[in-house]
């Protein structure tokens, strides 16, 4: 078989191929409005390839065939279609006018209707493979704005910052290296995706102390580093708050983007009335709110990590005690003239005014799954190595490793007079050598390789779902439908043949 197979594939590829085309070319005229002695076949091509096409078929067939542009066309996102003029065409009068669904009065000529054009996304270089997660939520409409940069500039940000930890980002980047080399299409995309995805895995690993599968390895190049930790440790749940605030604040400049996009696409659509109603409103109700929440009015309910987590994240070097009070009743002003034009222009949408909040307080899962998969990492490690806390208790883990170290730690622990608490003596250094530390030893080696695995894929379900659910839920369902028809041109494109 593997003789026949080297011998016959090419030939049977190109068999498949030639004889695929030739059904094809008896299959067009079904496609095409015909006549007796001859047929008229319509469709969209993009503007810049019209002198191109008009030169090859006048080649091929001489004067056998009348090509002309009948109109280009500008879509609106109300669904309105548009003629501009076309130089030298007889569709139009030099003029914009509506495209109607009745053939023209000028000679036959047919107008689209309302037949809406295809879609190709042109995304170059690294921001392309990124259009796969835009499809997935639905193609771009001709009229609408292609939101795959943003996506690009997003999603790996988010994916990153959730995992946080060079171990794994290293084993996601190789995985989507694999893919990338390995196949083609949709495997290759994906692969692109995740070398993104691990190199700011990778990134915020490092901001997170040179994390390393949950075990911080800058003292072992004897750094001293500013950042104690993901908030696991009693040392360092200040930082855990820290990171809550910068997932809201991220959250309100990702919904801030979004309706300011809303506002752009209404604008445009209508006029600045609409756009105020639609996306103003909203940009007012969702700035204003949140100034007020991070303002000194009425401090009482607000939590004092609100504006102490500025300091805790620049190291000490700015302080924010909170935005003035009246700024933070400007804020409470803001919203009310964005409630207001939002009563005016849809009062439907009253109903969802708490929206800018609740969705701002969603971004709250960006730091929920970075302790989740910080906690599950510092448990498989502690399942397997053990760890003891320094400080009497309120200081950070610090795995252990050996039994000599183990009992180093108990002999020095709290109930000693010491200074260490023990969490768990783990697998691995629980017991002597002997037959049992040798069975101990190699549970705890399968505890953390295992562990470690699992923890690898539930990152991928949870930040990659997570993070997939922020851009379609909260930030496209402020601006982007989807839903446009993918541009297949006619004809094929040749693999294992040649025109001759």
């Amino acid at each position: 078989l593997a003789a026949v197979k080297e011998e016959a594939a090419g030939f049977l590829l190109r068999a498949e191929e030639q004889l695929t085309i030739e059904a094809e070319k008896k299959e067009a005229p079904i496609s095409f409005a015909t006549t007796e002695n001859a047929f008229v076949a319509e469709g969209w091509i993009p503007t810049e390839a019209y002198s191109d096409f008009e030169a090859t078929i006048t080649d091929a067939v001489g004067d056998h065939v009348e090509v002309e542009e009948l109109e280009r066309a500008s879509f609106t996102p109300d669904g309105n279609h548009h003629t501009e003029p076309v130089a030298g065409g007889e569709g139009g009068d030099g003029a914009a006018t509506d495209a109607t669904p009745e053939a023209a009065t000028d000679g036959g000529h047919a107008g689209h209707g309302d037949d809406e054009p295809p879609v190709v996304q042109d995304n170059g270089g690294a921001a392309g493979p990124f259009e796969l997660l835009v499809q997935g939520f639905g193609r771009p409409k001709y009229s609408e704005f292609d939101p795959t940069l943003l996506v690009f500039l997003t999603f790996p940000l988010m994916f990153g910052f959730m995992i946080g930890d060079v171990g794994y980002g290293v084993l996601y980047a190789a995985i989507g290296y694999f893919l990338y080399n390995r196949y083609e299409g949709t495997f290759r995309e994906l692969g692109a995706v995740a070398m993104w995805a691990g190199a700011f895995t990778i990134l915020f690993g490092i901001y997170f102390g040179i994390d390393v599968f949950g075990y911080h390895a800058y003292p072992l190049f004897g750094l001293d580093w500013p950042v104690d930790g993901k908030g696991l440790s009693p040392a360092d749940l200040d930082w855990g708050l820290a990171f809550l605030v910068v997932s809201v604040l991220f959250g309100m400049i990702h919904l801030n983007v979004g309706h300011a996009l809303s506002f752009v696409s209404h604008y445009q659509q209508h006029d600045l009335k609409h756009a105020l109603y639609e996306g103003g409103s909203w940009l007012l109700i969702l700035n204003g709110a949140w100034i007020w929440i991070f303002s000194q009015h009425l401090p009482g309910p607000k939590p004092d990590f609100l504006f102490e987590s500025v300091s805790i994240l620049t190291f000490g070097t700015v302080s924010f005690a909170g935005f003035p009070v009246a700024v933070g009743i400007g804020g409470l002003v803001a919203a009310a003239v964005g409630v207001g034009l939002l009563a005016v222009g849809e009062p439907a949408e009253l109903a969802e005014v708490l929206a800018p909040i609740v969705n701002v307080i969603s971004y709250a899962r960006i730091m929920a799954v970075l302790l989740a998969k910080g906690g599950m990492a510092l448990a498989v490690n502690l399942l397997a190595f053990g760890a003891y806390i320094d400080g009497e208790g309120e200081g950070s883990f610090h795995f252990i490793f050996t039994p000599e170290y183990l009992s180093y730690v108990q002999e020095h622990s709290v109930a000693n007079g010491g200074e260490y608490e023990l969490v768990f003596a783990g697998l691995t250094t629980a017991f002597e050598p002997g037959l049992v530390g040798v069975v101990a030893l190699l549970a705890g080696i399968a505890v953390a390789f295992v562990g470690h695995v699992v923890v690898l894929l539930l990152g991928v379900t949870s930040a990659g779902i997570q993070a997939v659910r922020l851009e379609y839920v909260e930030f496209f369902g402020k601006f982007y439908e989807g839903g446009g028809k993918a541009y297949l041109p006619f004809g094929y494109d040749r693999e294992y043949t040649t025109d001759d």
